[in-house]
């Protein structure tokens, strides 16, 4: 018996290791199969393993210009399993996407106060209900356990600006949404400067702001710490040379976890590209200082690979394309809707959209800031507030249809 009960172990674990093997789509459906293997599937040891094997597989992310304009998708998922990027499963025909947070998105209807948060692929969204008072979405920041898998999320409107100290600073009043709770809450924030764009970016609890009336700065605030109500003020790096020379170009993005701000500078033999990388205790760390020989022209850093930080993104404003470059290794790639070899199957430029949104950004002459969507590691399900029933994409595009409908009826019948 005492041998027979050892081989049965032996073999639930020779299982559980080559389902870990599998893309996540599959194994959602091995939890059917039996409450014992749910109940592995379901458990902190088998989601440690997974993300433990496929911490180098391919994952499906995109990324956008603010709204719905789709730039770069990758697909060829290896984690998820999936043919497609994320932006696929998103009903962005009918929203506009304001935002993203470890795998959850947020999307809005443009005449409804209402949002919605939830995961694409898993076809799982919260709806939002409107808050007290009118105001427009600032931002969904999220919280993590230990193991850097979501806990809950917040998502934050901005209701008013109030101008202080003779238009140096600013004060702004916000309501805040608790998945936790299900309910708003309002909260005034202190920024020591004005805010001149109010797109930002997330990471973790922190939402940030890099377009100020100072230059060479960054604000941040975290919805979870709340220990105070003033914005962090966090100075970039370098900032007094590449505030002077307009042949610099610099992006804040995110990659492995961290606030990343990347910069180029167009030189006559060459691009040098500098990383830096921003700490816990809001110091900056240089990951990467580097010539580029092989890429001469005026390139603009879009973004870092969302799991590798040996991987930029660059546009080039000469060529009008996207180089993908591996900074160890020093090998590019251009990406194009054009290239049908193996290398770029897995990628999509949407060519025309990338081209207006990247004129758009780089005449604007500041920081570029992408919108990165990013597939979870993992399968969890979105965190549902308190007495909310979860909706699927088929319900979400129901809505919002139906609201769009009556507002065309209510327009024609002014």
């Amino acid at each position: 018996m005492e041998t027979r009960n050892r081989t049965i172990h032996l073999t639930d674990a020779i299982w559980t290791e080559i389902l870990a093997r599998l893309p996540l789509r599959i194994i959602a459906r091995f939890k059917s199969v039996s409450k014992t293997w749910k109940t592995t599937i379901e458990s902190v040891y088998f989601r440690r393993l997974f993300v433990s094997v496929h911490r180098k597989s391919s994952t499906s992310w995109s990324l956008m210009w603010y709204g719905q304009k789709n730039l770069v998708g990758f697909h060829g998922c290896e984690t998820w399993g999936l043919p497609k990027s994320l932006s696929f499963y998103i009903p962005s025909s009918l929203c506009i996407i304001e935002g993203s947070s470890h795998g959850l998105v947020l999307i809005s209807e443009n005449d409804d106060d209402c949002c919605f948060v939830g995961n694409p692929v898993l076809q799982q969204w919260i709806k939002i209900p409107p808050p007290p008072v009118h105001s427009s979405v600032f931002g969904l920041v999220s919280r993590l356990d230990d193991d850097g898998f979501v806990l809950g999320f917040k998502v934050v409107k901005l209701a008013e600006v109030i101008v202080t100290n003779n238009y140096v600073s600013c004060s702004l009043s916000v309501f805040v949404y608790s998945s936790e709770t299900g309910i708003w809450t309002c909260k005034t924030i202190h920024c020591p400067y004005q805010i001149t764009n109010f797109g930002s970016f997330t990471l973790d609890g922190t939402i940030y702001f890099d377009h100020l009336s100072e230059p060479g700065v960054l604000v941040a605030y975290d919805f979870y710490s709340e220990i105070s109500d003033q914005f962090r003020v966090i100075p970039l790096p370098d900032h007094p040379n590449h505030g002077f020379n307009s042949d610099f170009k610099g992006a804040l993005t995110t990659s492995q976890g961290f606030v990343m701000y990347i910069r180029t500078l167009a030189q006559s033999s060459s691009n040098v590209f500098k990383a830096w990388r921003l700490n816990n205790d809001s110091t900056w760390q240089l990951l990467w200082k580097i010539g580029l020989p092989s890429l001469i022209g005026d390139y603009v850093p879009m973004a870092m690979h969302p799991f590798d930080s040996d991987i930029v993104h660059l546009w080039s404003q000469d060529h009008r394309h996207v180089v993908s470059c591996n900074l160890r290794t020093q090998k590019n790639r251009i990406l194009g809707a054009e290239d049908n070899d193996e290398d770029h199957k897995d990628c999509y430029l949407n060519q025309p959209v990338c081209e207006d949104s990247m004129d758009e950004i780089c005449g604007c002459k500041a920081s570029v800031r992408l919108l990165q969507l990013v597939l979870p590691r993992w399968m969890e399900s979105v965190p549902c507030p308190p007495q909310v029933e979860m909706m699927n994409t088929a319900s979400v595009i129901s809505y919002v249809t139906s609201m769009q409908e009556t507002m065309i009826r209510n327009w024609l019948h002014q």
